[in-house]
Order: C-alpha cells, then sequence, then structure tokens
C-alpha cells in the first residue's frame, strides 16, 4: 500500500477522498507557502490558494493539481494508486454543472495516466528511435563518455547535453549510442526533433513534444491536458519508474528542454543542440559533451564506408584531398561521399578538383536539399544571432584566419572588451567559434569560408577595411610596444595613431612580450601580408621592424627574410631611401645568418648605397657592423675589423652608445680571432661597461660570451666558465634562446678541455635541442658528432 494514511482505493466518496488528502497534508508538516515552493523545484505549479480551496471542499481535485500536490506532500506516495480511485469516484456520480471534476481533464480511467492501454495490462512501451547512421566512424572517447554518464545515475536523472556546430555529427552520435545500448531502455525509447535550428521559421513548442510523448505512452488525445505545468508533471508521472530514453535533437535552448524532462533517476536523457546548454548543468546536473571534429584517419574511414574501399583503393591522393577540404566535419563528409556516390563512374578527382577550389568549396559542399547544403546549415546558426554578434562574425570573415585573442577581436570590431567578450560567447555558444583556450578564440575553415562568402551582403556596409585596418593597427602598436620592452635602446619608429576603436594589448614585461610574440606571431605574419594587398605601405615595414629583435632571440632568420622581403617592396613603392636601406640591411642580416654570403653581401652593399644617397648615418652605420659580422663568419677577419672599426666612427659620430657597445664588442670578438687578446679584452670591457650602463641585457649577454671565449682561448677555463655561465644566465633572463643555444655550446667545450665529460654532454644536451627547435640543421648536425665522440669518454 502506500504510505502513512489511509488507503485512497477505500474511500466511498469525493468527501472521503479529500479527507484522506487533509490527513496527508497534516501529516507532512508542511504550510501550503512550503507545498508551492517544492512544487516549484519540481517544475509544478501548485498555488497556495488551490490547495487550500482544494482542501476545503468536497470535490474531487483537478487530476495535475492532485499530482503536483502528491509530489509536494509526500513523494512516496503511489500517484498511480490514487489516480485510480480519483478515476473510480469520478465515474460513480455525473458531476454537476461547475463541478470541479467537470471542468477538469479527467480520464475514464487510470490507464490513460499510467501509459497503459485501454484495458491491457503492460504500459505502452514507444519506439520512436530513427535508425542509427548508415556509416558511422571513430567517436571512441565519446561513446565511452556517454557510458559512463549512463552508468552513474545518482539521485536525478540522467542528462547527457551533446553540443557542436551545425554537421558535427551530435544525432549520428546519439542514435548510435542509443541503438547500441538499446537492452538498457526496456521500457521503450522517446524522439523529438525539436527543430531548434533549420529552415523552419520557430522552434517546436514544448507543449506540442509532450502531447506526442503522452500520446505515445498510451494517454488518450482527450485527455492530455493544455496547460504546459500540467502535461510536464503528467509526464512525469507517466515514465516515472521506467526504465526508458529520451532523446531531443537540435535543442534551440535550455527553456525547450526543461519540460521535457523526466523526474525519474531511472530515465536517462540526451539532449543535442548547437547550443551550448549551461543551464542545464546548473538546474538539472547535465554533462556537458562538446564533439570535436573527426580526424584524418577517421574522416578517411567514414568516406571509404560510404564509397566503398575497392573505389578508393587507387584514388589515395583524391581521398586525402576530399579528407583535407571537409575539414573533419561529418556533414561535409557525408555530402561529399553522396555526391561521389551518384556519379560512381567518375573519378574523385573531379570532386576533389571542386573542392580545392576555395571560392567554390561551399557551393560545391550541397547536395541538393536544405539539410544537406552546408551554406544552409550554417546560416541557421547565424540567424539564430542577435544583431551585434551578427556582425562580429561578419568581421571575422574579413581576416584571413581566426585565430584571435579577445583583444584582437575588440579591435578589429571596435567594442570594449567586456562587450567583445559577451558577443563571443553567443557565437560560441552556438558554435560558431571555438575558444579553445581562455581568451583565444578559433573558426573552422568551413565556418570562416562561410564568414568570408557572406559577409558583405549580409552587413549592407562597406566596413571590412575599416576592421581590417583597425586589427593591422592592434597588432603594429602592440608589438611595437612589445618590442620597445625588449630593446627599449632601439631608435624609435613614428607611428601614426591607431584607428579610432583600436586599443594595443598592454603587456608589463618583457616575459610577456616575450610570450606574446611567440604566440601572435602568425597573426603579424598575416596582417602585415594584408597591409601589403590593401596598400598600406608604412605598415608593411614598420611590422617587420617590430619583430626585428623577437627574430633575434628566437633565431628566426627565414621569418626575417620573408618580412623584410615584403618590407623592401614597400619601402621601395614609397621611394623612401631610409627604409630600404634598412630593408636592404636586415636582409643581409638573415641572408648572413641563414649562411648565404653571396645573397648577404649583396644586400648589405645595397643597403649602403641607400644610406648614403639618403645621407642616414645611423643607417650607414649599421649596415658597416653588419658587414663587419659577416665578413667575421666568412673568415675574412681582417676586412671585418675594417667594417666594424668604421661603424664604431660613426657611432661616436652620432653619439650612439648602444650601437657604441655592440662596434667595441664586435671589434673584441674579431680580435680575439686574430689572437690580438689584449686588444679583444679591453675593447670587450669597454663594451660591457657601456651596456650595463644603459641596461641593455641582450648586449651585456654577447658580450659576456665573447669575453668567455677569449678567457678560454688564453686557457683561462676558470674565468670562461663564469664569463659564459653570467651570458647564459643573461640570456635566459630575456629569452634569447639563440644566445642560450650557443652559451651551452661553449660551456660544452669548456668542460670537455676541463676533461669534465659527463658535464660536456649534459649541457651540450641542452644546446643541442634547442638548435634542433631552432632548425639549426648544420650546427645541431656538427654538434651532435662532437657528443658521439665524447660519449666513450664518460
Amino acid at each position: 500500500m502506500t504510505a502513512v494514511t489511509g488507503d485512497p482505493r477505500q474511500a466511498g466518496s469525493a468527501a472521503e477522498f479529500v479527507a484522506l488528502l487533509r490527513q496527508l497534508k497534516e501529516r507532512s508538516g508542511f504550510t501550503y507557502r512550503q507545498l508551492e515552493e517544492r512544487a516549484a523545484r519540481r517544475g509544478e505549479v501548485l498555488a497556495r490558494s488551490t490547495v487550500a480551496d482544494t482542501l476545503r471542499r468536497q470535490a474531487l481535485p483537478r487530476t495535475e493539481t492532485l499530482v503536483a500536490f502528491l509530489h509536494a506532500c509526500a513523494p512516496a506516495e503511489e500517484v498511480a494508486i490514487w489516480l485510480e480511485a480519483r478515476s473510480r469516484l469520478a465515474r460513480q456520480a455525473a458531476p454537476a454543472r461547475g463541478d470541479s471534476a467537470a471542468s477538469s481533464p479527467c480520464v475514464p480511467n487510470a490507464s490513460q495516466h499510467t501509459g497503459r492501454g485501454p484495458g491491457a495490462d503492460r504500459p505502452v512501451v514507444p519506439r520512436q528511435l530513427p535508425a542509427p547512421p548508415a556509416f558511422f566512424a571513430g567517436r571512441v572517447d565519446e561513446l565511452a563518455h556517454l557510458d559512463e554518464a549512463a552508468e552513474d545515475r545518482g539521485e536525478t536523472v540522467v542528462i547527457s547535453a551533446i553540443g557542436g556546430a551545425g554537421g558535427i555529427g551530435k544525432t549520428s552520435l546519439a542514435l548510435q549510442w542509443a541503438h547500441m545500448r538499446l537492452d538498457r531502455f526496456p521500457d521503450g525509447q522517446l524522439y523529438a526533433d525539436l527543430r531548434g535550428y533549420g529552415p523552419e521559421l520557430a522552434p517546436v513548442a514544448p507543449q506540442v513534444t509532450l502531447r506526442n510523448f503522452l500520446e505515445a505512452l498510451g494517454v488518450p488525445p482527450a485527455s492530455v491536458p493544455k496547460d504546459l505545468d500540467v502535461q510536464a508533471a503528467l509526464y512525469r508521472s507517466v515514465v516515472a519508474g521506467r526504465r526508458m530514453l529520451v532523446v531531443l535533437d537540435n535543442a534551440r535552448d535550455t527553456t525547450q528542454v526543461v519540460p521535457l524532462l523526466p523526474g525519474s533517476p531511472t530515465c536517462t536523457v540526451l539532449v543535442t543542440s548547437r547550443h551550448r546548454l549551461r543551464g542545464l548543468t546548473v538546474t538539472h546536473g547535465a554533462r556537458l559533451l562538446t564533439l570535436d571534429l573527426l580526424s584524418a584517419r577517421e574522416a578517411r574511414d567514414m568516406l571509404a564506408g560510404h564509397l566503398g574501399r575497392r573505389r578508393v583503393a587507387d584514388q589515395q591522393q583524391s581521398l586525402d584531398t576530399l579528407v583535407e577540404h571537409c575539414g573533419g566535419l561529418p556533414l561535409a563528409l557525408g555530402i561529399v561521399a553522396a555526391r561521389a556516390a551518384a556519379n560512381p563512374a567518375h573519378p574523385l578527382d573531379a570532386l576533389a578538383q571542386e573542392l580545392r577550389d576555395a571560392s567554390a568549396r561551399l557551393s560545391a559542399l550541397s547536395a541538393g536539399e536544405a539539410r544537406t547544403d552546408l551554406r544552409a546549415v550554417f546560416s541557421w546558426s547565424y540567424h539564430a544571432l542577435e544583431p551585434q554578434a551578427a556582425t562580429v562574425f561578419d568581421l571575422l570573415g574579413a581576416v584571413p584566419t581566426v585565430d584571435l585573442g579577445l583583444a584582437a577581436v575588440a579591435g578589429l570590431t571596435a567594442t570594449p572588451l567586456a562587450t567583445c567578450r559577451e558577443l563571443l560567447q553567443q557565437l560560441e555558444d552556438t558554435s560558431l567559434v571555438h575558444q579553445y583556450v581562455p581568451g583565444r578564440y578559433r573558426m573552422h575553415d568551413l565556418v570562416h569560408l562561410y564568414s568570408a562568402d557572406g559577409a558583405q551582403p549580409r552587413s549592407r556596409r562597406k566596413s571590412r577595411d575599416a576592421a581590417l585596418r583597425r586589427l593591422v593597427d592592434h597588432y603594429l602598436h602592440t608589438a611595437y610596444a612589445a618590442d620597445r620592452l625588449l630593446d627599449s635602446r632601439r631608435p624609435p619608429v613614428a607611428l601614426a595613431p591607431p584607428s579610432a576603436g583600436c586599443a594595443p594589448q598592454p603587456l608589463r614585461d618583457t616575459a610577456e612580450a616575450m610570450a606574446w610574440f611567440d604566440l601572435e606571431h602568425p597573426r603579424l605574419i598575416e596582417m602585415q601580408q594584408v597591409a601589403m594587398r590593401r596598400g598600406w605601405y608604412p605598415q608593411v615595414w614598420q611590422l617587420a621592424r617590430t619583430l626585428v629583435t623577437f627574430h633575434a632571440r628566437r633565431r628566426r632568420s627565414r621569418d626575417q627574410l620573408a618580412v623584410w622581403q615584403l618590407g623592401l617592396e614597400a619601402a621601395e613603392i614609397g621611394k623612401d631611401l631610409a627604409m630600404q636601406a634598412m630593408a636592404h640591411r636586415y636582409l643581409g642580416q638573415a641572408y648572413t645568418a641563414e649562411r648565404q654570403g653571396d645573397d648577404a653581401f649583396e644586400q648589405l652593399d645595397l643597403a649602403l648605397v641607400c644610406a648614403r644617397s639618403g645621407g642616414v648615418t645611423g643607417e650607414e652605420a649599421r649596415t658597416h657592423y653588419a658587414l663587419a659580422v659577416g665578413w667575421e663568419r666568412y673568415g675574412d677577419l681582417e676586412r671585418a675589423l675594417v667594417h666594424a672599426r668604421q661603424a664604431l666612427t660613426l657611432f661616436r659620430s652620432i653619439s650612439d652608445l648602444v650601437e657604441e657597445a655592440r662596434a667595441l664588442n664586435a671589434i673584441g670578438w674579431i680580435c680575439a680571432g686574430l689572437r690580438r687578446y689584449e686588444e679583444a679584452e679591453a675593447s670587450c670591457r669597454r663594451a660591457l661597461a657601456l651596456f650595463r650602463r644603459h641596461e641593455h641585457p641582450d648586449g651585456e649577454a654577447d658580450t659576456l660570451h665573447s669575453l668567455g671565449l677569449i678567457a678560454q682561448s688564453n686557457g683561462k677555463h676558470a674565468e670562461s666558465l663564469t664569463y659564459y655561465g653570467q651570458a647564459l644566465t643573461t640570456y635566459r633572463g630575456v629569452g634569447n634562446t639563440r644566445g642560450e643555444a650557443e652559451s651551452l655550446a661553449s660551456l660544452g667545450d669548456v668542460y670537455a678541455a676541463l676533461s669534465r665529460y659527463a658535464d660536456a654532454l649534459q649541457v651540450w644536451q641542452q644546446a643541442l635541442d634547442l638548435l634542433q627547435r631552432q632548425q639549426r640543421v648544420k650546427e645541431a648536425l656538427l654538434l651532435r658528432e662532437r657528443m658521439s665522440n665524447f660519449a666513450t669518454l664518460v
């Protein structure tokens, strides 16, 4: 029997039935207000006035009121028994006009509320699942996640909310798992396409879905209540205690889902949505599962499954192209497979050729219907955005590659950081962007193509140039500030003020500056190319100039070549001799680092010509310094010394003390190579004093390394270890991995000379790791050979 009260099945009249309800309320100890609050926490409506009126009258209560009252007052009660008793009493006497029973949606028998068919002893078992996907690949971890969620029943209904972009395979995953685990749900499976995103004008209302579910569970259509809360209460009552699966596919938001959730821990719910249903986690403890793209192998398996392995066996290159341009998106792969299957005699290369053309790729990814047209599928997410968020999405299409930080997007869109974060949250919630680390956003290549392809006509304003200019200015001014943190003594560059609405990203110190350069280097390269295509020539060479210190510390000479080749082109178009001289010089230095001597000296000679023609003494001096370094590396020490001394004279003439120190260090290094150690040491000590006076750590470390070499050459090994160690510490302090590798290699040489072979191998290994990361192949090979020669001595 039921709980602590009398048995409602023994009630002979409505008055006796209500008396039992009053006893139930008295025994619970709850006030009317508490009952209302308890019902509300379950998502049910139970007004205080309704309860009071029900318990005062002698008429049967409404069905929905009875269910909510029992759940709030005595959850242990068997609701079906009370409903059966109420139904029996309602049939015994025709209610008078105006009686509450007459106006209530009462049913002819209890089976209408328990999911039993008329006259049947067993509940109706719905089997509403659509067929599983015909071809399914990968998702091993995701399937395991759903298994784990289903096993961890706890005290509430199990909900796993599957999210991801349109076409990522949310429905396929849900249906695949559901069909694999049918044995877990012997009492049935309910399925509803909520049409949250699609060609329909509006999502399916919860009342419609609830009515369909109730009818599928055996409740006669005439007995389904009209009120949403009452429908939901009845639905929870019917499925209570049953081992059922409920799949709510393509939900728009949490509001659409909550009324459709069972209240029983025996039920499992899968919800799929493009929108991140965080509300379900907060209110119902849902587990969120965000789908990622398929791997290349999974994508190949999926296509091969569609097309047949025999067909793809001799078309591997075309298959690779299809996989690459579908970007791991299951819907794109499915569309490609459908198009290929429709023309089995056609070679896959014809379709691959369509996808190679970025301007036609989205058109190629269509199978002729809205739900199999990638552009249409993306549009449903786009049209769900608020206008400001849609504008952000449109402007992201103007960027070459979307992998941007919050500050960069704020600059692009001319919005304050807080507002920009909220707008990006909308894009993330609809899976149009992905925040892959805090504060940094990516966009799938195909989504980006959609944004770039459709931004102009949708936004109806010519704002892309202005947005790109803001983004270029954001990167230029932030990079310039970062470069000043790394080397404040370098001659300043007169930048134009940033565009209105653009704010550079604040950086506090050299560590933040280097970290920012490491992170944003690909975007800086892109911004320089954007500036060149748009004809913003000063920004082209200015961006190259901001990267010089970073490139030197990370020894990225190939990148240095690329940015200054573009910088030179911009300077020549602008007919700026000073900038041409600078560009030629930096190209010469980069070629020197790459050991391309002929190209290096050609560029440096051109730099001298431009500097002298333009009367730029400082640039002439820096070019002589670069020539000194170049000739020293190629073994002509006497010619190198001439250029170093010319550089020193010119730097002194313009009172540039930091550059004077550089020239002194170069003279010392070259003199050491000529075995003029006394002159070398004196020149380097003067350089060290100047660098320290002007707080220039890179120059200080370079000079300490020179002094270490001089001491080593003189056989003063202990002294050389001290200098090299100080240089290493200073290089590491500023993130100069180029100098760090060279100091470690030199330390190893001294340890080897002292027969400390284990110490030598240890620091050489550290140097080798850095050389390999810096792609200094020849130096790494020589060091590895040296290590192998000493390995047997340990």
